[in-house]
């Protein structure tokens, strides 16, 4: 096979202390049925026994090993990632999360026949604890409907691990992760979505999510806070692109979030994250964003336009309703 049919794809796989989950995770990957890989694992300064765990997989010589000096999060990893890829195309990887053996086969076979620039997929949630076989049963793989994405793909998860994308995209358009803050899946997710003309997704569950009780996405903590931060990222965003037929998706999603937020977090976080959702609201109402009106949207609405000492009030009572 030749360069154009048989592209080398870069696989970044960011480290931070989860040498329970290591082992999983890179032999997904290793075993794909498709082999013209570099996987570049980056070590963020772990303080457990990933550094150890993983050195054992340098046996196989597609694993390449970047070590931080210091540890910079997962933005910072990813960006390193980015930074290192000598691939045609690049998929995220999480270190505690597995991958279907034909993940990078499938998407290979349906960016080339599309010429896509990327390519979505779905994914499983499992819960920590149990143990799954990365080799589903995938029936009839040659007759996937592969679904063209326009708009639609903003109505998908902003995870970063859920697609596949063409190595000179990134880097011509300087696609990278913000650094220091969580959540950092929003910006590249809207970001890639507006550079990104030739987008497809295949409509089956290829990668496996472990859910962990330590998760950033089931955090009640501070961490809740970026939230907001990575809201104005995205806002600024679609005003720099221009991106006006956007409005309403993105002020939903902006919604939806706060509703989250707002019913999760940590009661001594609650007067912070209302002055938030009040500051972000006034800049969606400055720059005419609409949104649609759902039971959630409208309860939330409602609360985040009161005078700060009453919304604070109906807040609470929202999360006693809830059992929050």
């Amino acid at each position: 096979m030749n360069h154009q049919n048989n592209p080398l794809v870069s696989i970044i796989v960011p480290v931070y202390n989860v040498e329970q989950y290591l082992d999983e995770c890179l032999n997904s990957i290793r075993q794909q049925t498709y082999e013209n890989l570099e996987i570049i694992v980056i070590e963020d300064c772990s303080t457990d026994n990933s550094l150890n765990t993983l050195i054992k997989h340098l046996e196989d010589s597609r694993v390449k090993l970047i070590q931080h000096e210091k540890n910079s999060g997962l933005s910072a990893a990813r960006n390193t990632g980015i930074d290192a890829a000598k691939g045609d195309y690049i998929i995220f990887v999480d270190s505690d999360d597995l991958v279907h053996l034909s993940l990078i086969e499938l998407c290979v076979k349906y960016a080339i026949v599309n010429d896509a620039d990327l390519i979505t997929y779905n994914f499983k949630v499992f819960e920590d604890g149990i143990k799954l076989n990365p080799q589903l049963c995938l029936s009839d793989v040659d007759n996937l409907k592969v679904l063209e994405q326009g708009e639609n793909y903003f109505n998908q998860q902003h995870f970063a691990w859920l697609k596949f994308i063409r190595t000179s995209l990134v880097k011509s358009k300087r696609l990278y992760f913000p650094i220091g803050l969580y959540y950092e899946d929003w910006p590249f997710h809207w970001e890639l979505g507006l550079v990104t003309k030739k987008k497809f997704h295949i409509p089956v569950e290829l990668l496996l999510y472990r859910q962990r009780k330590a998760s950033i996405t089931g955090s009640s903590g501070k961490k809740l806070l970026d939230l907001f931060k990575v809201h104005s990222l995205v806002l600024n965003l679609l005003e720099q692109y221009k991106a006006v037929f956007l409005k309403e998706k993105f002020a939903n999603k902006v919604k939806m979030s706060q509703w989250s937020v707002l019913t999760r977090i940590d009661k001594n976080l609650l007067v912070q994250a209302l002055n938030d959702a009040k500051r972000i609201d006034n800049l969606l109402k400055n720059k005419n964003y609409k949104y649609e009106l759902n039971i959630r949207i409208l309860i939330i609405n409602f609360i985040v336009n009161l005078p700060s000492k009453l919304a604070l009030k109906l807040a609470k009572l929202l999360r006693v309703i809830l059992k929050r």
